[in-house]
């Protein structure tokens, strides 16, 4: 059967629609008229059409070629909202074009000029909104208005096409009825519920023409074929766009204008980098480079004065970078093997920026690093604006994720209002939880895990995303990411962080199809999280695990840190469209930081009842490890931010005083040694888990915890259930899970006399074992984990 591509741009489609690049002057194709009806017609197809942007000059300059008619992308618009619609018109004149241009403000006045000439056309990616304007109502009036639609489009999400097949598919006599009375217009056409439908590749880069196209019966005559397709008889074949394809066309059309506009009058010393992209277009590896070309690679740096910063010892420079990393055999090597094991040239082409990218970013990141621990602030800019154009040379992929996915909204309010079955990724609960820490032995880690678990137990679509170089855990639904390196953070060493591969996690978020990111971390994972949501249009929760203000604070003894710290927090969390935070105390600090509290919720927590219990008991538990008196217990991180030399002024005094008690201290961290030195007759046990955990919680006999910046405090309520009275700040998310007196005591944050006092009361007071285990009962009740799940997993 004779075949088309109905939609496809030539270079006289020189306006593109995004204002970056009108500014640049960069044109929406650098496709010449007679390459693509080469390229086609080497590639089987009968009839050549251009379709460029309200012109047929495209056309025109192959219209003399066996198989060509003129056509055009005609921009329309419903002129009540100016919501603009893209229309092909197939077949026509110069005098038919001229009257189209006439007409084409008004879609309803273009629609019957259409008709009463009998022109050919049809409805280009209908649901892809092009001004931002498109609605349901508009697409439900584009049905009363029109016959033919495109139904597979080779440059754009696949979801628009199969939203737009499944919304023709469920029309009926009684549903075009509605649709007419509802808008009080009438159909121009008999029987509007049986759509024409087309596909086209809607080509811009040159590289993908002819990849999706219509078929019809008949003589390879553009009347003939045409009138089939208009008739409901064209098949549609091909394959739907996707972010790959459409940045591989970015790469092609940025390097044919640079190409164009440079010339030969290129800055010198860009030779090398020019090499590069060549390669990288071609998809080969951008490394190999003969002796040749390596000698003249040479003899230009020495030319252009490039060699100097191969000799500067420190020199951060971009051109250093990039020549000691492509000189290096193990990138060379790592690339070939992308090669090898990716036999799509867009995936292929895609790890390779992905990596190139990622690895040089690094190395400078890693620079920035060491000159903050130096104080060397101001030799960090000249480092992070080397970052700048590795970023922007990647910056096609996170364009087209970002347009690629821009229609999901609308396509969801399409489905909804046909009463269709939306795609999976539009309609099914699935969810992403990402995290920078998830090994670490802390309460933001054992949520996540119990969480997911509770996940597994549900049949819950929850999938853990995290970064790490260590990672063993295998008991939930987990994506470790491999990390390009990892680093600890100033002033707070033992906590290590990952340098996440940036876009192979959006690519990965993408093509998995989640419905909500949940984040827990403000971290580089988090924030590749929030980057993935708003490129890719995916709604997003976020977590205030930990009052991080407070860290910086405590840490740098700075309160300047702090109030930076809080302007950061205040940022990333408004890029989510919920906030679950851990207390009452916490809600109301961001209400009060201008969050408005219907975006603010409490998160529902849970407790392993088995493991937290008064039954795991142990008297001689403590006497092992060396107690001879009763036993305050500490669980958590070691380190200043968890008011530990409070608590070691608090113990001291104790002893001072004569009360009979011993420190006993679970858990490991920066603070550990120079509290081993203040307090070396305490009992420092390292980290605990399982059983062991359980009974060191039983067998103690005060739970202290004097922290002002925990956000909840698991270890509270671990405590708790396992039938310990506890001691907590005033201050924090804790105090909220103090509310009787047998749960121990609320003291004021700071005060060792009354810490002090609490303390001793409590050890003098005998033991009410069966109120302490009415309550464990009713704590075991209210925080069951697979309950806390539900209430999350359900929430609307």
């Amino acid at each position: 059967m004779p075949r088309c591509d109905l939609q496809i741009h030539s270079r006289y489609s020189d306006r593109p629609s995004e204002w970056v690049l009108r500014k640049l002057g960069v044109p929406e194709s650098y496709s010449t008229p007679r390459g693509i009806y080469d390229r086609l017609t080497a590639a089987g197809f009968d009839l050549v059409t251009i379709t460029d942007h309200n012109r047929i000059d495209g056309c025109l300059e192959i219209a003399d070629l066996p198989g060509v008619f003129l056509s055009a992308e005609v921009t329309t618009y419903f002129p009540q909202d100016g919501c603009k619609v893209h229309l092909l018109v197939w077949n026509i004149t110069r005098g038919q074009h001229a009257e189209i241009q006439r007409l084409r403000p008004d879609i309803f006045a273009l629609a019957d000029y259409l008709r009463g000439e009998g022109i050919a056309h049809g409805v280009s990616h209908p649901l892809a909104s092009v001004n931002q304007k498109m609605t349901p109502e508009h697409f439900e009036q584009l049905l009363l208005l029109f016959q033919c639609f495109e139904t597979l489009n080779g440059n754009r999400d696949p979801l628009i096409s199969q939203v737009t097949a499944a919304c023709l598919d469920a029309l009926t006599p009684e549903r075009i009825a509605a649709l007419a009375a509802k808008h009080g217009l009438e159909p121009l056409y008999p029987e509007p519920w049986r759509k024409a439908r087309f596909g086209s590749s809607d080509d811009h880069g040159g590289l993908y023409g002819g990849s999706a196209w219509t078929e019809a019966a008949g003589p390879a005559e553009p009347a003939a074929f045409l009138a089939e397709v208009m008739a409901g008889r064209g098949c549609v074949e091909g394959r739907a766009g996707d972010p790959l394809r459409f940045s591989n066309s970015i790469y092609n059309l940025v390097f044919s204008y640079a190409t164009d506009r440079l010339g030969h009058t290129a800055p010198r010393g860009m030779k090398l980098l020019r090499d590069v992209a060549q390669r990288f277009l071609e998809g080969k590896n951008p490394t190999h480079f003969s002796w040749g070309e390596r000698l003249g690679h040479i003899t230009e740096a020495i030319r252009t004065g490039k060699a100097i910063d191969f000799i500067k010892p420190h020199d951060p420079s971009l051109n250093r970078e990039l020549a000691t990393y492509f000189l290096d055999p193990r990138v060379t090597a790592q690339l070939d093997r992308i090669i090898r094991q990716e036999p799509s040239p867009e995936r292929r082409t895609f790890r390779m920026a992905s990596k190139i990218a990622n690895d040089l970013i690094y190395r400078l990141f890693l620079q920035v690093i060491a000159r903050v621990e130096k104080g060397d602030l101001m030799d960090t800019l000249p480092l992070a604006t080397g970052m700048l154009p590795i970023a922007a040379s990647v910056s096609p992929y996170l364009f087209s994720y970002y347009s690629q996915r821009a229609d999901r909204p609308l396509l969801r309010r399409a489905a909804s209002a046909f009463a269709i079955q939306p795609p999976a990724p539009l309609g099914r609960v699935k969810r992403a939880w990402f995290t920078d820490t998830l090994e670490d032995v802390n309460g933001v880690a054992r949520t996540i895990r119990t969480m997911s678990q509770s996940a597994l137990k549900a049949g819950a679509e929850l999938t853990v995303i995290t970064c790490r170089g260590d990672s063993q855990i295998d008991d939930i639904r987990i994506k470790n990411f491999e990390p390009v390196g990892e680093f600890e953070l100033p002033e707070y060493k033992l906590q290590k962080l990952s340098f996440p591969p940036v876009l192979d996690m959006i690519d990965y978020i993408d093509r998995e199809g989640f419905s909500e990111l949940v984040i827990s971390t403000p971290g580089p994972v988090g924030l590749t999280a929030v980057a993935a949501a708003k490129l890719l249009g995916i709604p997003s929760v976020g977590i205030y695990h930990t009052d991080f203000p407070q860290y910086a604070r405590i840490l740098t003894e700075d309160e300047m840190m702090e109030t930076l710290m809080w302007s950061f927090m205040h940022w990333f969390y408004s890029q989510v469209d919920l906030v679950y935070v851990n207390s009452e105390f916490y809600r109301q600090c961001w209400i009060e930081r201008g969050f408005a509290p219907s975006k603010l919720a409490i998160l529902p927590r849970g407790l392993d009842t088995q493991l937290f219990n008064p039954s795991r008991r142990e008297p001689k538990f403590w006497k092992k490890h060396g107690a001879k008196h009763p036993v305050l217990l500490y669980v958590g991180r070691v380190s200043k931010e968890k008011e530990l030399p409070f608590l070691v002024d608090v113990f001291l005094e104790l002893r001072r005083q004569g009360v009979a008690c011993d420190l006993a201290v679970v858990g490991d961290g920066p603070y550990l040694d120079e509290m081993k030195a203040a307090v070396p007759q305490g009992i420092f046990t390292g980290i605990l888990s399982g059983d062991e955990l359980g009974r060191a919680y039983a067998s103690a006999d005060l739970f202290m915890f004097p922290s002002t910046t925990d956000t909840f405090g698991n270890v509270v309520i671990e405590a708790q259930a396992s039938g310990l009275p506890v001691l907590v700040s005033d201050v924090g998310g804790p105090r909220e899970l103090v509310v009787k007196p047998e749960q121990g005591r609320v003291l004021p944050a700071g005060d060792r006399a009354a810490w002090v006092e609490a303390t001793r009361s409590l050890l003098a007071q005998p033991i009410d074992r069966q109120r302490i285990l009415v309550h464990v009962a009713e704590l075991q009740e209210q925080r069951s984990w697979d309950r806390a799940f539900r209430i999350f997993w359900e929430r609307e």
